[in-house]
């Protein structure tokens, strides 16, 4: 991932962060480098809070907390608690953030305790930690509602469950096709197609694993990601991206795009939609990723990330459009209004994903990370992921995403060749993942 400098941001934009205290929630923060070392490029005080004991404190973390809130059934009483360790330690900060989903509710419960701006807001936030949470607020918003159109009919029919029972009813009441996937989670892991009622059955027999699914509609069209930026209940930006078809068995992503193909009419709609589901479940405050389908039908929603886009989206969108969803993040949850960013550029990203087991005659040879660091020196792709994977560690019988090979050019037409030669060298494209296909949604605006 990018770390970037003060030098990345306009000048009149360089010392909003300078010696603000964030305070961080959230396991992996630790062990991501590259926020630990932007944060710090930033001028920012970092203060960690994590579970784990007897940690060594980076150079770049301003001060650390040990507290265990992994019962996050408990995050208000968490809230309470970290609220008076600062208050022991004599610790003030100007905001608390998080970049994972389970942490969502705690930090917002945070900043309403600590009397912070800029959080998400509590009802956001435990709307947003549940896809199921998401959608069972919309559709309850029928009256007195003032957006238009009434976000609840970008709803389609689903159900939470949790036994067998549940299950049972959501085969009467989202029929088939339908989708099941886990209430919590990412990248498409663990996500079924239902087609039958026998698929129901299936479906009974493997999911009961103590955690909530969710089971829902099927939508037609195409997928598309919208990064949404809200500011004090205002929407900023909602920056459209579009994703390919997913993969033949599974709803792993295959391949994305940016900027969006979509005319921008249809763009328009999707940022409409995505920025109205954001504010009508509640956020108020943030970065958050929402995915949705533009269906014959129009927009219709998937899921929203009470974070900001994972994997290579944040890098994604300092080079396509110059600006950095980290600092945004940032810069709002420390209670400050940021510029609205601006959507012009001059290049095309386009991108194919490699996953296990689809691409295993690739990602089990150490040629194919010899390959890609070549391409990386010459500034020919640009790589997020795993170079190698050793054959014994993969026991995963499902689709599982490794890496992503993407390519910037100056327009649309040149990514997508000059992105199918490169899959063609590194041995992607296989008679059983046929690359033009996956990238065959991406065509110029057409007129309408």
């Amino acid at each position: 991932m990018l770390v970037l400098d003060k030098s990345s941001l306009p000048e009149t934009e360089r010392h909003l962060l300078e010696n603000k205290t964030i305070l961080v929630l959230g396991e992996e923060q630790i062990d991501r480098k590259w926020i630990r070392s932007t944060l710090q490029n930033y001028g920012v005080k970092l203060i960690l809070v994590e579970t784990k004991p007897d940690v060594i404190l980076p150079e770049d973390v301003y001060k650390y907390i040990q507290y265990d809130f992994t019962d996050h059934t408990q995050d208000e009483t968490h809230a309470d608690r970290i609220a008076q360790m600062l208050t022991a330690l004599k610790v003030s900060i100007d905001g608390c953030c998080t970049f994972t989903d389970e942490c969502g509710p705690l930090a917002a419960y945070l900043c309403e305790k600590l009397g912070l701006t800029g959080g998400a807001g509590v009802l956001g936030a435990m709307n947003a930690k549940y896809k199921s949470s998401t959608h069972i607020y919309l559709q309850k918003q029928i009256n007195d509602v003032r957006q238009f159109p009434r976000t609840y009919e970008y709803t389609g029919r689903s159900v939470k469950i949790t036994c067998s029972e549940t299950l049972r009813s959501a085969a009467e009441m989202v029929g088939c096709p339908a989708v099941c996937k886990p209430d919590s989670g990412a990248h498409g892991n663990g996500v079924q197609l239902i087609q039958s009622n026998e698929e129901y059955e299936r479906v009974a027999k493997t999911f009961l694993d103590g955690k909530s699914m969710m089971i829902m509609e099927y939508f037609d069209g195409s997928e598309h990601d919208i990064e949404v930026i809200i500011c004090r209940g205002e929407v900023l930006a909602a920056i459209v991206s579009d994703n390919g078809p997913t993969r033949t068995g599974s709803f792993v992503e295959t391949s994305m795009s940016m900027p969006s193909c979509l005319h921008p009419s249809k763009a328009a709609q999707l940022r409409t939609a995505a920025s109205h589901c954001c504010i009508d479940i509640g956020l108020r405050n943030g970065v958050f990723n929402v995915e949705m389908k533009f269906t014959s039908t129009g927009p219709k929603l998937l899921e929203i990330n009470g974070r900001m886009g994972g994997n290579y989206v944040r890098n994604w969108m300092y080079t396509c459009y110059g600006f950095d969803l980290l600092w945004y993040t940032l810069v709002i949850a420390a209670g400050i209004r940021p510029p609205v960013p601006t959507e012009q550029t001059n290049v095309h990203i386009m991108s194919i994903t490699c996953a296990w087991p689809d691409h295993e005659h690739i990602l089990c040879k150490k040629e194919f990370g010899a390959k890609i660091d070549e391409l990386i020196k010459t500034d020919k792709i640009h790589f997020f992921g795993r170079r190698y994977l050793d054959p014994k560690e993969n026991v995963h019988h499902d689709t599982i995403p490794v890496c992503s090979v993407a390519v910037v050019e100056h327009d649309l037409q040149h990514a997508k060749s000059t992105l199918l030669t490169i899959c063609k060298d590194l041995g992607i494209q296989t008679s059983l993942f046929d690359v033009p296909t996956y990238l065959s949604d991406f065509v110029e605006i057409s007129e309408e």
